[in-house]
């Protein structure tokens, strides 16, 4: 099997069974009210350089669901990410803290291309109508660089 084809069958599970797990959750969960979000993935900048050659510009695209009077976003999605592998995702974000338009809380996500499947990110959303960002940071660790991420968001309705 090539690589390609190896990261595209890769990629079809995770998204399926991201999907399959937020139907699963509750009947006609994705049916419920909220809003949709086209995601575009794009910078991060890393705090230790010499670490290792970063990748810092991050391109790729994913979709986001609020669920109406939750803390709640379902995403999925695909970028490049700082090692320069394909990352494709999908999870939740769980934002209960509000302070006027900014969200705090945290993304849970699978998602390929990293050294571990599963991250938990803390971060934040600003969001005036129909524009949006989402923000994830993590401090310097041993024996890793930490960053900060940034997405741009679009409302689709």
């Amino acid at each position: 099997m090539t690589p390609a084809c190896h990261f595209t069958l890769k990629s079809i599970a995770l998204i399926a069974l991201g999907v399959t797990a937020l139907s699963a959750h509750g009947e006609g969960l994705l049916e419920s009210p909220g809003r949709y979000w086209l995601v575009l993935s794009g910078a991060s900048h890393h705090f230790q350089p010499d670490r290792r050659d970063w990748r810092e510009i991050n391109p790729g695209a994913g979709i986001e669901k609020e669920f109406t009077g939750t803390p709640w976003v379902a995403t999925a999605g695909y970028f490049r990410n700082s090692y320069d592998r394909h990352t494709v995702y999908a999870g939740a974000r769980w934002m209960p803290l509000e302070l006027g338009p900014l969200r705090l809380g945290v993304f849970g996500l699978l998602a390929t291309g990293y050294p571990s499947p599963v991250l938990l990110l803390p971060a934040a959303s600003v969001q005036s109508g129909r524009f949006g960002a989402n923000l994830v940071a993590i401090p310097n660790l041993p024996g890793y660089s930490g960053y900060i991420g940034m997405q741009v968001r679009f409302a689709l309705d």
